[in-house]
């Protein structure tokens, strides 16, 4: 297949595109919807309808976690909570896995990190569960820094059993320490938190502002991993993940962004262990074992390790395939199901669940990529203002 390159200016700006000339010859001419029988949509991202599609999608999804808390019971609307607390848990693990491109076994141990962080704020120390919201992300993305300077002496194939090692570990040390952390007996988390008066949550649905905690968390914290993941920061993570030899080349400290991030990437699941503490008030220490954390490594390879969506999607059936089983009294594994799962993903797609339904949304809606607007070109100026302050240009 031969390769061409053409150049056209757009507005001042050239523009170099690398074509396919099979595919050129191939693509019928008139207007771009009449690719696929008219029926693909084309939207310039940045343009008014893209910011529409992009607010109602936002808001459907916010609607979406938060209609179910008000309109269910007190058990389906806990399990909503977990949902989403899960789903900030795994977006960080998707982060590694995805944007960092390295291998994790071991982010139940931070998410380990942050539920006995924001429970030994409360309990030891008598701090307010906000204070401890605040620290839990701060511990676990110190304790991912310390794992990711271990990965940084060892190749990419024994990356793996480090991060294995480091999730048996992690209840054995808190067993080891049960005078502070409570061992197998759990750590109850003291602090309850309470609805404000104004809100008429406090007696009728108490569980209902513990949601909506969660959820506004949930969305500061996705809103984060995306900015994150399209700033310079995330792009230069993705580049030493994709090539570290020409990042190295183009001045990009490699080492220090794949420290950095297996931080965020822990981070954000220590946010979501605090999370999860509202809704189960006790941390133990066999929570988060290492079946713990192949089943949080199995929901996003099966959801998706190239966008957000995938630990959305991971998350939901971390939750949602115990309570069907629980339901409709099913005798069959949960690590079966996931196992199932996992082949079956793989298989037939190998990228995960999201990224196979983004394949299938391209032929329908294309996000077409608007070149920024070249700065206008000045001309030279020719003489002394005039009277009437205009200044004469050149030719």
């Amino acid at each position: 297949m031969s390769r061409r390159v053409t150049e056209r200016p757009v507005e001042d700006l050239l523009v170099v595109e690398f074509l396919d000339e099979e595919a050129e010859a191939a693509r019928p001419q008139g207007r771009p919807g009449a690719r696929f029988g008219g029926r693909t949509l084309h939207l310039a991202r940045g343009s008014t309808a893209w910011r529409l599609l992009a607010v109602a999608l936002s808001g459907a999804g916010l609607v979406a976690a938060v209609l179910p808390a008000v309109f269910l019971g007190p058990y389906e609307a806990r399990l909503v909570t977990r949902f989403i607390a899960l789903s900030v848990a795994l977006v960080g693990l998707q982060f590694v896995l995805g944007r960092a491109g390295m291998l994790s076994l071991c982010h139940g141990a931070f998410v380990g990190l942050g539920s006995y962080a924001a429970s030994l704020a409360s309990s030891r120390w008598g701090w307010s569960y906000f204070a401890g919201l605040a620290l839990a992300p701060l511990v676990a993305f110190a304790g991912g820094c310390l794992v990711g300077l271990l990965a940084l002496r060892i190749r990419a194939t024994y990356l793996g059993p480090v991060t294995l090692a480091v999730a048996v570990a992690f209840p054995m040390v808190v067993k080891r320490f049960a005078w502070f952390t409570g061992g197998s007996s759990g750590l109850p988390l003291d602090a309850t938190m309470r609805a404000p008066s104004w809100t008429g949550l406090a007696d009728a649905r108490p569980h209902l502002w513990v949601h909506l905690v969660v959820t506004a968390t949930a969305v500061l914290a996705f809103a984060l991993a995306r900015n994150l993941g399209r700033s310079p920061v995330g792009l230069a993570v993705r580049a030493v993940s994709t090539n570290p030899i020409p990042a190295t080349a183009s001045g990009v400290p490699v080492r220090r962004y794949r420290v950095l991030a297996f931080g965020v990437g822990a981070g954000l699941g220590g946010l979501g262990g605090a999370l999860l503490v509202l809704d189960t008030p006790i941390v133990g220490a066999d929570s988060y074992d290492l079946f713990r954390s192949l089943g949080y490594y199995a929901a996003v390879v099966v959801g998706g390790t190239t966008a957000i969506a995938g630990g959305v999607v991971g998350a939901a059936l971390l939750t949602g395939v115990p309570w069907l089983l629980g339901t409709y009294s099913l005798r069959m594994s949960q690590n079966l199901v996931f196992g199932s799962l996992l082949l079956l993903v793989t298989f037939l797609a190998p990228g995960g669940a999201v990224t196979a339904l983004r394949e299938r949304l391209a032929s329908v809606v294309v996000i077409d990529e608007v070149a920024p607007r070249p700065p206008p070109r000045q001309g030279p100026r020719e003489g002394r203002a005039g009277g009437d302050g205009t200044a004469g240009r050149g030719e």
